[in-house]
């Protein structure tokens, strides 16, 4: 009878618990920040060897908290991002900004990964075109 009642009471705990856990991630999803990008791949085309290659990739908060982005990383040390570090409140929008070093001809095919408290893998930003003689 003990071990009966012992199982009820585990049962009904465990499920509970799940029960609450669904809430709480249904109630987060619908409060967390959501960042989206107006293009996730910029074309340089065609470069000329030494001159200014840069790029912005503007995003978008459209969730329902402040947006941080707490980190960027690049595939090399050509590539420099730079972004807006302050929070970007829902409906807010902020910059991307990606200086790439032109001193090297050939193709250009870089990734610059965006971290942020909207999700937990990072968002992927491609650089392609190519780099041509002067």
């Amino acid at each position: 009878m003990i071990k009966r009642l012992l199982i009820i009471a585990l049962s009904f705990g465990l499920c509970h618990t799940t029960f609450a856990q669904k809430i709480n991630k249904s109630q987060n999803d619908e409060i967390a920040p959501k960042i989206v990008f107006n293009k996730t791949v910029h074309d340089f085309g065609k470069v000329t060897q030494y001159a200014p290659a840069w790029c912005e990739f503007r995003f978008y908060n459209r969730g329902k908290s402040p947006l941080i982005i707490s980190d960027i990383s690049a595939s090399c040390g050509c590539t420099v991002p730079s972004w807006s570090k302050a929070p970007v409140m829902p409906g807010d929008s902020g910059i991307v900004q990606v200086n790439y070093a032109t001193s090297e001809t050939g193709t250009i095919d870089k990734v610059v990964d965006v971290f942020s408290n909207a999700t937990k893998k990072p968002v992927s930003l491609k650089l392609i075109g190519k780099v041509i003689e002067k």
